[in-house]
């Protein structure tokens, strides 16, 4: 098929740009509309548009992908699953492959498709804004950074503030995240460079899969946390605080290690 025989508007699933199907991580974006899709790859050389079957449709001038049968797939869901995704982030060489997904045999390649008209600024502002009407997550709209907070174990980042919300991209645990507003439900909303719309939501309803500050310190030459204490909350004697806000068990930090200060 050529990538024409492809819709145009995507009414159920994305077409998913990354480098290749079965490395998530890769990820620069996912889209319902082909035009925004084809954008970010040309934005992006050595991605691909694939979709929600693992199947390569952009550029064309690579193999059609075929996805690989026997694979075994890893569900990261939160809260429900939980215990799952941390028994699997310890486990040694383990990938993290998406539910609802395959692994492919791919092969990498920046070319562009021949001929592609590129969608314009304004006919890419217009698909962001349809993909925010189509998420249905209301929110109050604020774009500050609220709170700073630390993953405790790996989870899944959402489309929307629902376990029934498409999945958007994986943080892994140690994950420093910046909050833009706390959902009712136990969510948060946070910045998100992987999602078109600039953010996503995270789960933290058991209220035990994040640390949270209200900023972040990044540790500097001859620091100690007794330092860093009389610096962030003028009182050296606090630097318990910072101990228990990033799970240290001892007194040593490293030039450059990110401090969530309570």
């Amino acid at each position: 098929m050529s990538i024409n025989d492809y819709p145009a508007k995507l009414t159920d699933g994305y077409y998913y740009v990354r480098t290749a199907w079965e490395d998530e991580e890769s990820q620069v974006g996912q889209y319902r509309t082909l035009k925004s899709a084809i954008a970010r790859a040309d934005a992006n050389p050595g991605t691909h548009i694939f979709t929600g079957d693992g199947i390569a449709i952009y550029p064309e001038d690579e193999e059609t992908v075929t996805v690989s049968e026997g694979t075994e797939e890893i569900t990261l869901d939160e809260p429900e699953a939980i215990q799952d995704d941390q028994i699997q982030a310890e486990t040694e060489g383990s990938e993290e492959v998406a539910a609802g997904t395959e692994t492919p045999n791919t092969e990498d390649s920046g070319a562009s498709e021949e001929g592609a008209t590129e969608p314009t600024a304004e006919e890419i502002a217009e698909a962001q804004t349809e993909a925010l009407a189509e998420g249905e997550y209301p929110n109050d709209g604020n774009t500050e950074t609220i709170l700073y907070a630390r993953a405790n174990t790996l989870l899944n980042v959402r489309s929307g503030n629902s376990l029934d919300a498409d999945k958007v991209t994986v943080i892994k645990k140690g994950t420093v995240v910046e909050v833009l507003e706390l959902c009712d439900n136990g969510w948060y909303r946070i910045k998100c460079e992987a999602a078109e719309c600039g953010y996503a939501y995270v789960s933290n309803a058991i209220g035990t899969y994040f640390n949270t500050g209200t900023s972040l310190y990044t540790v500097q030459p001859s620091d100690s946390l007794w330092k860093i204490a009389e610096k962030t909350l003028n009182d050296g004697k606090k630097y318990t605080d910072i101990k228990a806000a990033n799970n240290l068990t001892s007194n040593y930090i490293r030039v450059g290690m990110q401090l969530l200060i309570p």
